[in-house]
């Protein structure tokens, strides 16, 4: 029953789960994810009790539903519907979207709901203007009415909490809507891949995220040029955190560890929090971060580091001296690295909302184009690395929502991307005893995976 389920989980379209298993059902439907990647080198990574007593408590109750695909899973949950409680659907808002259509597509039939949402007002209405990619779900009766809805802001690696607008009902059972900040939980997932052409679609057969991809590429890039160096027969084997609200998965988190090998070398990365430090550091603790963020938002390059470039709304050849990294309107920005906020501007003609960062070691760094602040970012404001400072946008002259970035060295603009940016300590003394314990059990598993991966590339002899 394990391989027939886990055949229905390509898709988090439709979830289906009786609240009285739901402990049960999500324990049970991670060992299937464990048992259906094997196949591939991904694993789950998760302490076990006992597989007898999951197999035993799977087989006396649905784990959970999933319409994949085509597949119409409609009659088996109208035979089990006496069983269910609530039904969890998700979805994205996509282009051209519409709330009808996004409801429709949830699966809701709520008349009640439905005017309810079209009574909220003003910017706090996540209907009223759709923001593609943003992640939707809904807890629903079998009946399709609503037990509660999240339109969740956007979520990446570096997020230590996560904000979403929810509707649900009172005791009263009237609807009421807030927007909310709550924790999360993060489950460690390990996979691994082979390079047959190039790191992209290594990542992709290996079911590896894209948010955890740029992160691969930012840990590899401190000791590989990924366009040369990067070879067929090249191994690799990652963790990293999936997050999950509620039970319910809300996305990918950070890159946890990876171990990268080339026919000369082996790259290791580990991430590490410790009293008042954390960073990536390899097996001997030494450190191997980058001191700023080579992409303080999770976008895609749009624009590069050019002497020359043709400005997209004025059509004039100038330099271009940052990289113009495009994404959603409201994603996060972060701050680069630690330091001090010196300038905050609204530039019409220009940069729109910006604003500059000084950092130790004679850098600076500029953010533009931004459709808001963070708030309490000020001049005089002291920030961290990774602290958020803002949102994407598409202030003064942009043709869509991006953020400029640019970075200074002694007053000269450098290339972020491929700049030398490691000026991070090595741990000591107790810290570095610390981190070779915490690191432990992640070594083990990605050693497991090796093997896994050694075995299933080992060439297949005839038996005699």
């Amino acid at each position: 029953m394990l391989s027939a389920l886990g055949d229905l989980f390509s898709s988090s379209e439709l979830r289906v789960r009786t609240k009285r298993d739901r402990k049960v059902n999500t324990a049970a439907g991670k060992l299937t994810k464990i048992f259906k990647s094997v196949t591939f080198a991904a694993a789950l990574v998760l302490p076990f009790a006992s597989f007898n007593s999951l197999h035993a408590a799977e087989e006396k109750t649905p784990v959970i539903m999933e319409k994949a695909g085509e597949i119409d899973l409609s009659v088996l949950i109208q035979q089990w519907a006496s069983e269910m409680d609530d039904v969890y659907a998700e979805t994205h808002i996509e282009p051209k979207d519409t709330s009808k259509k996004i409801f429709e597509r949830l699966g809701i039939q709520d008349k009640a709901f439905t005017r309810y949402v079209t009574t909220i007002k003003g910017k706090e209405n996540p209907f009223a203007r759709l923001s593609r990619g943003r992640l939707i779900q809904a807890r629903l009766t079998t009946g399709g009415e609503v037990i509660s809805l999240r339109v969740f802001r956007p979520i990446d690696s570096q997020s230590k909490d996560i904000s979403f607008f929810e509707v649900s009902k009172n005791k009263d059972g009237k609807f009421m809507h807030a927007e909310k900040t709550s924790g999360f939980d993060a489950l460690p997932i390990a996979a691994s891949g082979v390079i047959t052409s190039n790191l992209d679609k290594a990542a992709v057969e290996a079911n590896i995220p894209a948010g955890v991809l740029k992160q691969i590429k930012d840990r590899l890039s401190t000791e590989l040029n990924l366009s040369k160096d990067v070879s067929k027969g090249d191994t690799f084997s990652v963790i990293y955190e999936r997050r999950q609200l509620d039970g319910a998965d809300i996305g990918t988190g950070k890159l946890l560890a990876i171990e990268y090998y080339a026919k000369n070398k082996t790259i290791e990365s580990y991430w590490y929090e410790g009293e008042g430090i954390e960073g990536y550091y390899d097996s001997e603790g030494k450190n191997n971060d980058v001191t700023f963020l080579r992409m303080p938002c999770e976008a895609r390059v749009t624009s590069t580091f050019n002497r020359v470039r043709r400005h997209p709304v004025t059509g004039r050849l100038r330099p271009h001296w940052g990289v113009d990294l495009g994404a959603p309107k409201g994603t996060p920005i972060y701050a680069a690295s630690d330091g001090t906020v010196t300038t905050k501007r609204y530039q019409r003609r220009g940069y729109g909302y910006w604003l500059e960062i000084s950092h130790s070691s004679g850098y600076t760094s500029l953010y533009a184009h931004m459709s808001k602040y963070a708030p309490g970012i000020e001049p005089g404001t002291k920030v961290k690395k990774g602290q958020l400072i803002g949102y994407v946008g598409a202030t003064g002259m942009a043709t869509g929502p991006h953020l400029h970035y640019e970075l200074k060295k002694d007053g000269q603009q450098v290339n972020p991307l491929i700049a030398d940016l490691r000026t991070g300590e090595n741990l000591r003394d107790e810290a570095a005893e610390d981190f070779k314990v915490a690191i432990a059990p992640m070594r083990r598993q990605i050693a497991m995976l090796s093997r896994i991966q050694l075995a299933q590339n080992q060439p297949r002899t005839a038996a005699h």
